[in-house]
């Protein structure tokens, strides 16, 4: 029975998989081989023709569901993508900005005939869950990739598929609807309020994530701090929390001899109370169902056993909903589980735990097993994974569940037990250390290289199959050695080889522009927009290609507005000199800041010459010339290539023979060679 459910749902999560990424050759064939690996890994374990047959049901059907679910409900919400239309939906969920704009998630209809889920951005207009929004006219766009925020692939799990732009003759009709939801939600927002009060704004949004998955008031530097120490994970609410939360009720239940079956039932009501409280993501979900069946083995006296709880679970969960599979933190908390639960039990059998040490070697080795199932997943969806985690998830991790407990009973007693201060203490100290921690050079791993990260995923199906057929630990540990060897490796190679041609990033949002030139080790940034966004861009860029230090930052446009927000988003990143344009100052304490005047300017770097002027920037090597130019009346000496930018490219005028336009067409890579060409790569 056991073996059935597990080959059930890795054949259906397969059949997903295979279903959602039919276009792509690539992934086919990876596809292919992973479902081939497991064929002949059947073979080994002794699977029987009707288990052939169940999984080739499995596989098929979820094909198949995936397919009609697209057909039925994808395919014709999508259609409105680019066209004019009136909604009116249910505020399904909202989200407050600065500046007094909100974000609605809505519920209805698309010209009264369309079944969708919509987010729609507006000035906020006060609507609460359950209150009906019309919106009279406005244009339907897909969701899409920017390089800052896949909106597709964080929606699209959701069940939506468009966004409302251009809204006219918004309407809102208050009722007194779902007030059971709006209650938890105003209860949710004041013990987030109360965690900021008492213990500032930093701890407190850190305990928010602890305890209810809520990431989105974190400042952006503690978020990254976290992650590179290792701890991201206590940020979702998935086994963690719900082991620890259940695993205190349950004790105390215990303490005052509660009957089983009405601990069961509390039980349930506490994992209702996480999962809503963290707006029912994937993560959570999955770590209810697990534990349900944990605690209900118990009751009814069966055996429980993790490998087939997470099958269950997953087929449960991709039963409901097809699209999950584009879900990231879905596929990090499987990863995580089958680490934590199925390889590093495996792997860790045999090791003494006789004695101290003993134990926290194996606890070290259940960590670095943990780390290695989720470090190829890690990698492909977020700019850096942590290479430390396995030290600090033994030493920090028990620190954060502490303070989480502590936090999650106040939640529970809306305040009436009030142990915040222990988690203020801890709290401080953990971002204090991830702080530091997040500074040291080796303490994380960034590849912006597609083609490293998916030898990596090849690599894990290999270990799988080694695994699979020989079921030997010493050959697991040399196929995860030589993975790891050849990712470090490559992914030296890959940079020497950025490190000896001029790279120049063309960063930003629409026809604004911001460069990262890079060449020989060395990097230097000219902002030609001022836009408040532009930072954030450079961030990005600069973490995904490893880059911690900048020589020169240069700002042409809103001289304070730019140095403060980049002053802000390079924490990480040391820069060595600011140049403003103009005769702006700026007072920075220990920062080096220079100004132009109406003076051009010129950058030296190792293999190229960077000169500024008004509107005109030129990066010059012997044979290469490229010039952005952001006004037209500006004439432009023959060159190699022209970026048109600002007010140049929102022209009507189409581009000419080696002239980009940056309209929509920005965040791509410029590579110049030495022999006078240049590739274009897009982000």
């Amino acid at each position: 029975m056991k073996r059935k459910m597990i080959g059930a749902a890795a054949a259906y999560m397969a059949g997903l998989f295979f279903a959602s990424f039919f276009t792509d050759p690539a992934l086919l064939l990876t596809t292919a081989a992973i479902i081939a690996a497991a064929l002949l890994a059947g073979r080994k374990y002794g699977f029987r023709t009707a288990d052939y047959i169940m999984m080739t049901v499995c596989f098929a059907a979820a094909v198949s569901v995936f397919s009609i679910y697209t057909h039925i409900k994808y395919v014709p919400v999508v259609r409105m993508d680019g066209c004019e239309g009136s909604f009116s939906g249910d505020v399904e969920e909202v989200q407050h900005y600065s500046s007094n704009n909100a974000q609605y998630i809505l519920k209805g209809k698309i010209n009264g005939d369309i079944n969708a889920k919509v987010t729609l951005f507006v000035n906020d207009v006060e609507a609460e869950i359950g209150d009906r929004i019309t919106v009279e006219n406005c244009i339907f766009s897909k969701h899409s990739k920017d390089y800052l925020f896949d909106s597709e692939r964080y929606y699209k799990p959701r069940g939506i598929f468009l966004s409302i732009d251009s809204a006219k003759g918004v309407n809102v009709l208050h009722t007194s609807e779902r007030r059971f939801s709006r209650n938890i939600e105003i209860f949710r927002e004041r013990i987030i309020s109360d965690f900021n009060t008492y213990l500032g704004k930093d701890s407190g949004d850190f305990l928010a994530g602890m305890v209810f998955g809520e990431k989105r008031g974190m400042d952006s530097n503690i978020k990254t701090a976290v992650y590179r120490c290792g701890i991201g994970h206590v940020l979702a609410v998935s086994g963690l929390h719900v082991s620890i939360a259940v695993f205190v009720i349950m004790s105390i239940l215990r303490l005052f001899h509660i009957n089983k079956f009405v601990s069961f039932v509390l039980m349930e009501l506490l994992l209702m109370f996480l999962v809503t409280m963290a707006h029912y993501p994937a993560s959570a979900i999955r770590a209810a169902i697990m534990m349900n069946f944990l605690y209900a083995a118990h009751l009814f006296l069966r055996q429980n056993d993790t490998f087939n709880s997470l099958a269950c679970a997953v087929l449960l969960i991709c039963l409901a909903q097809p699209y999950i599979v584009y879900d990231t933190g879905f596929i990090l908390s499987v990863a995580g589980t089958f680490g934590i639960g199925v390889f590093a039990p495996y792997m860790t059998k045999n090791m003494p735990t006789d004695t101290r040490l003993h134990k926290l070697m194996s606890n070290a080795a259940v960590m670095l097993c943990t780390t290695l199932s989720v470090f190829p997943f890690s990698l492909l969806f977020f700019d850096e994974t942590s290479l430390i985690s396995p030290i600090t998830n033994c030493l920090i991790v028990p620190l954060c569940s502490v303070s989480m407990v502590a936090g999650l009973i106040y939640a529970l007693t809306g305040g009436l037990i009030d142990l915040l201060f222990i988690s203020k203490f801890i709290n401080d100290f953990i971002l204090l250390f991830s702080d530091k921690a997040a500074r040291l050079r080796f303490s994380h791993f960034s590849s912006e290289s597609t083609a490293l990260i998916g030898g990596l995923l090849i690599c894990v199906v290999i270990t799988a199959l080694v695994v699979a057929v020989f079921r030997r630990r010493y050959l697991v540990c040399c196929t995860v050695a030589l993975s790891l060897i050849f990712l470090f490796i490559s992914s030296g190679f890959v940079r020497s080889i950025r490190n000896r041609s001029t790279i120049i990033g063309v960063l930003g949002k629409g026809n604004n522009a911001v460069l990262v030139i890079s060449s020989g080790g060395t990097a230097n940034i000219i902002d030609l927009s001022g836009h408040y966004r532009s930072a954030s861009y450079v961030r990005k860029y600069l973490m995904k290609n490893g880059i911690n230090s900048v020589d020169t930052a240069v700002f042409t446009n809103r001289i304070q507005s730019s140095y403060a927000s980049y002053a802000k988003e390079l924490d990480f990143i040391s820069v060595g000199k600011w140049l403003v344009s103009g005769e702006t100052s700026i007072a920075a304490a220990n920062a080096d800041i220079s100004c132009l005047g109406d003076k051009d300017a010129v950058l030296l770097m190792n293999n190229c010459n960077i000169s500024l002027s008004e509107s005109i920037v030129s990066v010059k090597t012997d044979t290469v010339n490229i010039s952005f130019v952001s006004d037209n009346s500006h004439t432009v000496e023959a060159n190699s290539l022209t970026v048109k930018y600002g007010k140049a490219a929102s022209g009507k005028e189409s581009a000419g023979k080696n002239t980009i336009l940056l309209n929509e067409q920005n965040n791509f890579e410029i590579i110049l060679s030495d022999s006078g060409s240049c590739d274009i790569r897009r982000l």
